[in-house]
């Protein structure tokens, strides 16, 4: 009897850790990443009362917009399922990364009525395809690439087209700036997160 009462002792935490949304996480960890989606959902609702010019249209600004909404409430189902969503999470953020990028391209298409004389298509065609590569190093190699992507294209590319682009309106560059540092802040605090199921997939495929 006493030994397995001392089985049962031996069971049950490990019962209550594989329960646990993120197994491995401190509660500091887990509260900084709740407290950054928090305000990055904040940030992203505010942004979508008060600075999109909503309306039905085409234009890619718009459904951009759209688009972050989506794309918050995936983040918080992810993080709802835990560990079953970190890699979905993973490439759903890659493909925002390379869909912010192809934004550009889509609205200068949508509003240029001289496309062969402007080489600015050309540059902006460009940047999709650096963060295009910078996604899939973040799927591949390491998820500070998606941070390194997301960061870079807010502070860097968000920022230089402000008042600066003839095809992007202000309202929009300024959102999308706000939205990628939000997001970016976000992703490292996952880190820990993605590391891990990394490292259990990389141990699933070595034990098939």
């Amino acid at each position: 009897m006493p030994k397995v009462s001392q089985h049962k002792r031996r069971v049950i935490p490990e019962m209550s850790t594989t329960t646990h949304a993120h197994p491995g996480l401190t509660t500091a960890q887990e509260t900084v990443q709740v407290v950054l989606l928090v305000i990055f959902s904040v940030v992203g609702t505010w942004i979508a009362l008060f600075r999109v010019p909503w309306q039905l249209s085409a234009d890619p600004c718009l459904v951009a917009a759209a688009a972050t909404g989506v794309i918050t409430n995936s983040l918080w189902l992810t993080r709802w399922l835990g560990s079953r969503g970190v890699i979905f999470e993973q490439y759903l953020l890659a493909a925002f990364l390379v869909y912010m990028a192809l934004v550009y391209v889509m609205r200068y298409l949508f509003v240029s009525t001289a496309r062969a004389e402007n080489p600015w298509l050309w540059v902006e065609i460009l940047s999709v395809l650096i963060f295009a590569t910078l996604a899939v190093l973040g799927v591949k190699r390491s998820p500070w690439f998606l941070v390194i992507g997301i960061a870079a294209h807010g502070l860097a590319w968000d920022s230089w087209h402000y008042r600066n682009s003839t095809y992007m309106p202000d309202w929009y560059v300024i959102a999308c700036l706000a939205v990628d540092v939000g997001l970016a802040a976000y992703v490292a605090a996952r880190f820990p997160v993605y590391q891990r199921a990394s490292r259990v997939k990389k141990g699933n495929q070595g034990g098939q």
